[in-house]
C-alpha cells in the first residue's frame, strides 16, 4: 500500500507539474498571438471640451449647426473606381452628396470663380489643388515657403493643442488658374481640411498624417495625395539641422497636374465660387490687421499692412516681412527623390487683395498628432458664424454662412446684404470665437 501510495504521489505531482507547464506554453502562445494579431483602429470621436477664449468688445455669434438631410448611396467616382457615398456617422467626418450642391451662378468662361480675374478657360477646367504649407518659425525666417503668391486663395488655421496651447498656425493653398514652379514647404494634413476639399471636390497635396487623422481621410471620397503613397509627386529639397523635415518636402504645379492625369483624377470642377465687384465698399478705415493675441502663438504673430500703391495688404510676421521664395525646380520624380533646381529664384512679399477673417467654433478632438501628445483641433465651419471682411483698406463686420461643407461661404454685411471680394486673391484667418484682432 505504501508503495502504491508513493507512486500515485509522484504520478499526481508528474501530473500537476504538466499542467502547469501546459499553462504556461499556452500562456505563451496566446500572448504572442496577441502581439501578432492587429487589433481593429478604432474610430476616433470627438469629446465636448472646448478651450477657453479670452472675449472680445465686440459680442461674436456662436455659430449653429444648420440641419441638413443625409445624402441617399450615390456612386462617386475616386480614381477610376466606383465608391458609395458615404454617411456622416462620425461627427468629424463631412457628408458627401452630389456635387455641385447649389446650381453654378453664371459666368464667362474666363472668370476664375476663386478670383474673379480673368484667366485661361482651359486652366479653370481643372481639378482645384489644395497645399498644406508649412508656416513653423524656422521656415519663414529661413525664406522656405513657396507658392503662396500664386495661390488663389489661402487658409490659415490654428494647429494642435498642447496642454492649453496651439502648436503652430499652418497654410492650405488653393491653386487653380495658376501652376507655380514649387509649392512648399509640403507639410501634413489635419482634419481641418474636411472643410475645404470638399467645397472644391479638390485634390489635396500633403505629407501624411497622423493615424487617427488618415484613418477618418480614408473614410472619404477625397483625392488625397498623401506623399506616402504618392511619393513620385514629390521631391526633396535637402536641409541641414535637426528640423529640416519642416522645409524639405516640395512639388510643383505642373508635376501635380501631370500626375493627377496619369492617375485619371483630373477633371474639370464646377465651382460655385465668390461675388466681386471693384468698387470699395463703405466700412470702416483700418490698415493694420494683426493677430498676435492669446490663443494665437507668439512666434506665429502675423501682421497685415494696407499698402495703397498696390491696393493690396502686405504679410509681415514676428516684425518681419514674410517672402514667397519661388525658383523653378524639376526631378527624377520616383520615390524620396531630390528636387533639381533649373532656374533663377524669384522673392516676393506675400500679399493678398481680400481677408476674411472667420470665427469659427474650436475643439479638442482625442486625435493624437505627434510625440509630445499634441490633439488636433475640430474646428466648425457649417452653419453661420461672425465675419470680418477687409479690402481696399476698410472693414466691412458681417457673417459667414453655408449648410454643409460642400457649400461654397456666403457672405453678408451686419445689414444682411450680400457683401463682395474684390478680384484678386484672398486669405481666409480662421480664428476661435471671442479671438480679438488687433486693428489700426
Amino acid at each position: 500500500m505504501d508503495a502504491t501510495k508513493k507512486r500515485g504521489e509522484k504520478m499526481s505531482l508528474s501530473f500537476r507539474r504538466g499542467m502547469v507547464v501546459a499553462i504556461l506554453c499556452a500562456t505563451v502562445f496566446l500572448a504572442a498571438c496577441e502581439q501578432v494579431t492587429p487589433t481593429p483602429r478604432p474610430t476616433p470621436t470627438r469629446p465636448v471640451a472646448t478651450e477657453v477664449i479670452v472675449a472680445t468688445d465686440t459680442p461674436t455669434d456662436t455659430p449653429t449647426a444648420v440641419p441638413t438631410t443625409t445624402p441617399t448611396a450615390v456612386p462617386a467616382k475616386v480614381g477610376g473606381a466606383q465608391i458609395p457615398k458615404l454617411l456622416n456617422l462620425n461627427p468629424l467626418l463631412p457628408i458627401f452628396g452630389p456635387f455641385p450642391p447649389e446650381p453654378i451662378p453664371s459666368r464667362p468662361a474666363n472668370i476664375d470663380p476663386l478670383t474673379g480675374l480673368t484667366a485661361d478657360p482651359a486652366m479653370l477646367q481643372r481639378r482645384p489643388i489644395l497645399a498644406r504649407i508649412g508656416n513653423d518659425p524656422l521656415v519663414r525666417e529661413s525664406n522656405w515657403q513657396a507658392g503662396l503668391n500664386s495661390a488663389d486663395i489661402v487658409f490659415e488655421e490654428l494647429i494642435d493643442i498642447l496642454g492649453s496651447n496651439y502648436a503652430n498656425t499652418r497654410y492650405t493653398a488653393v491653386f487653380l488658374s495658376k501652376d507655380p514652379p514649387l509649392i512648399g514647404p509640403i507639410r501634413s494634413e489635419r482634419i481641418v481640411n474636411f472643410q475645404m476639399a470638399p467645397m472644391l471636390n479638390g485634390a489635396l497635396a500633403n505629407a501624411g498624417g497622423s493615424n487617427g487623422t488618415r484613418w477618418l481621410f480614408s473614410q472619404t471620397p477625397i483625392v488625397n495625395l498623401d506623399e506616402y503613397f504618392n511619393q513620385p509627386a514629390y521631391c526633396y529639397i535637402p536641409r541641414e539641422g535637426k528640423l529640416n523635415y519642416v522645409g524639405r518636402l516640395y512639388t510643383t504645379g505642373p508635376r501635380l497636374r501631370q500626375y493627377l492625369t496619369q492617375k485619371g483624377w483630373e477633371k474639370p470642377i464646377p465651382l460655385f465660387g465668390f461675388t466681386f465687384s471693384d468698387p470699395a465698399p463703405a466700412g470702416q478705415p483700418v490698415k493694420t490687421i494683426a493677430f498676435d493675441k492669446a490663443p494665437w502663438p507668439s512666434f506665429d504673430a502675423a501682421q497685415w499692412q494696407y499698402d495703397s500703391a498696390s491696393g493690396k495688404y502686405l504679410r509681415f510676421s514676428t516684425g518681419a516681412p514674410v517672402m514667397d521664395d519661388s525658383y523653378p525646380v524639376t526631378a527624377q520624380w520616383g520615390h524620396g527623390v531630390d528636387c533639381t533646381v533649373t532656374g533663377p529664384e524669384t522673392k516676393t512679399q506675400v500679399s493678398t487683395s481680400n481677408i476674411v477673417v472667420l470665427y469659427a467654433k474650436h475643439e479638442k478632438t482625442d486625435i493624437i498628432e505627434d510625440s509630445n501628445n499634441s490633439v488636433s483641433v475640430h474646428i466648425t465651419l457649417t452653419g453661420q458664424g461672425d465675419a470680418r471682411f477687409f479690402r481696399d483698406g476698410v472693414m466691412v463686420t458681417g457673417k459667414w454662412q453655408r449648410q454643409n461643407e460642400q457649400e461654397f461661404f456666403h457672405f453678408t454685411d451686419s445689414s444682411g446684404n450680400p457683401y463682395s471680394l474684390k478680384p484678386g486673391n484672398t486669405f481666409f484667418e480662421i480664428v476661435p470665437l471671442g479671438f480679438q484682432l488687433d486693428l489700426k
